[in-house]
């Protein structure tokens, strides 16, 4: 019988070095791959959102601004986690945060680590109670604050209802990326508010008469803002980007009249207010704003259908324009208390250099303008508002040589208290900001739209759903298990 082989082993020293060396080429193959994939997805990425319910894209207008950030910008969340708003606010910081380099975000819970609430509070002098949920753009040595309060939009066509009124958007990047434009703008602005003829002053603290928020609201945008006791004396000064005339319950005298008329000529930023106090008075700006385009109506404007419940005196003003002004309004209401009209003249001079009027807001359509007489003036849409805009070109970005004008028939709805009512606050942002140039901050962005799902559930549908998701999703797993167990062990 011949001598059988005798079997050789399955893994010779050979085969096994070979088999060894093949795994760590494969796997040192394999890091590299993975290494090489996360090294081109760190720059070359693209976020896709699967959350449809809570989506944070940017637009267009925001990602232009971001790409031209070259500064850093601290950005503090000081925010309660249990604030509803805060989930939006986290997601939509953290987008801006991946979009640009130059953003650094701190979250800081004021509730749990009261120490570094207490630093950043004294860093920024922020007040120790009250209204504490805030987003601070720290950059360039200037800070702009966005508060909690002003992050929401409001449906309140179910005020004038008796109804509860609830939120329908979020202008988290609206305001956001205005903070940040605020910041990195290099750009010197002042304000200043004329006073001497019982104007609102803005260092006051009253409640329906100061105009002290809406001064501090300036200096949030980086906004300095002075005052000017009287102008018989000397000119509008040179560094004044925007002259603001607050309710004048007495006339400028002719000098006043002509320095201001001089200011506009040389492109200067003008924003007047009226009310029912000075519907009997000629102050003197009515004719000098005729000269741009704009007429002053002495009347009281009402509209009981817009009347806001149990304050009839308050007029809900949500018919607007397409002008920039109050393109993002669109969908909110402005509160104004007993308005005057003011529209844009009938027969305005049609060259190329005459003043361009626009009106902004309107009564609805069964608003009245009533005289100082009691007479009816008209009735109808009744404008409340007007831009006027005098440049090289018509309808284009005004240069340094170009006059912007707001007028306003009302003045009480930026005080102190009615200032927080309704879009009013809004309003002032965007009229500044038209006035000063800045139209990056009104163009393109717009309330993010809250949906809101209501489900009424009986007690016994909550029982059912409870065993459903306490027992019976659990228990079915555990039962597949159990099969499987079985199958195996047959």
């Amino acid at each position: 019988m011949p001598n059988e082989a005798l079997p050789q082993a399955s893994f010779s020293p050979q085969r096994r070095w070979s088999i060894g060396s093949d795994v760590l080429l494969s796997v040192a193959a394999l890091l590299a791959l993975v290494i090489m994939v996360n090294y081109l997805a760190a720059r070359h990425f693209r976020r896709i959102q699967l959350n449809s319910a809570a989506r944070y894209e940017l637009s267009p207008l925001t990602l232009h601004l971001l790409s031209s950030v070259t500064s850093k910008v601290k950005v503090i969340v000081f925010f309660d986690p249990q604030n509803p708003l805060y989930s939006s606010v986290k997601g939509l910081i953290n987008e801006y945060e991946a979009r640009c380099r130059q953003i650094e975000v701190e979250y800081v819970n004021y509730v749990v680590y009261r120490g570094r609430a207490e630093q950043v509070r004294e860093s920024y002098k922020l007040a120790g109670s009250g209204d504490s949920d805030r987003i601070i753009f720290d950059g360039n040595g200037k800070t702009k604050v966005v508060y909690a309060k002003d992050l929401s939009e409001y449906d309140y066509a179910k005020m004038l209802r008796g109804e509860e009124v609830k939120r329908t958007g979020f202008k988290g990047e609206q305001l956001f990326t205005s903070a940040i434009y605020g910041v990195i703008d290099p750009r010197p602005v002042k304000a200043y508010f004329l006073q001497g003829h019982r104007e609102h002053d803005p260092t006051s603290e009253s409640d329906n008469d100061g105009y002290l928020v809406f001064a501090q609201s300036l200096q949030e945008n980086n906004i300095s803002v002075g005052r000017l006791s009287s102008l018989s004396f000397d000119d509008v000064p040179a560094d004044c980007q925007l002259l603001i005339v607050a309710r004048p319950l007495d006339p400028l005298s002719h000098v006043e009249l002509e320095k201001i008329e001089k200011y506009l000529s040389q492109g200067g930023r003008l924003m007047v207010f009226f009310n029912l106090d000075t519907a009997g008075i000629q102050t003197g700006l009515e004719k000098l704003l005729a000269n741009w385009g704009i007429t002053v109506g002495f009347n009281r404007v009402n509209d009981l259908s817009q009347a806001k419940l149990g304050e009839m005196q308050v007029v809900l003003v949500s018919e607007f324009s397409d002008h920039p002004i109050v393109r993002s309004l669109q969908g909110s209401r402005l509160a104004l208390i007993v308005p005057r009209s003011i529209s844009q003249r009938t027969a305005q001079l049609q060259s190329a250099d005459a003043s361009k009027a626009v009106e902004l807001a309107f009564t609805g359509p069964n608003g009245a303008a009533v005289n100082v007489s009691g007479r009816t003036e008209r009735t109808g849409r009744i404008p409340l508002m007007v831009a006027a805009e005098k440049g090289t070109i018509q309808g284009i970005s005004a240069d340094r040589g170009a006059t912007r004008i707001v007028v306003v028939g009302e003045s009480l709805f930026l005080a102190n208290v009615p200032i927080k009512n309704g879009a009013n606050r809004d309003f002032a942002r965007n009229a500044v900001n038209w006035l000063l140039n800045r139209d990056v901050l009104l163009e393109g962005i717009g309330p993010r739209p809250i949906k809101e799902y209501k489900v009424v559930l009986t007690e016994t549908e909550m029982r059912t759903l409870r065993r459903m998701f306490l027992g019976g999703f659990p228990g079915a797993v555990m039962c597949c298990g159990f099969l499987v167990w079985l199958r195996r062990r047959d």
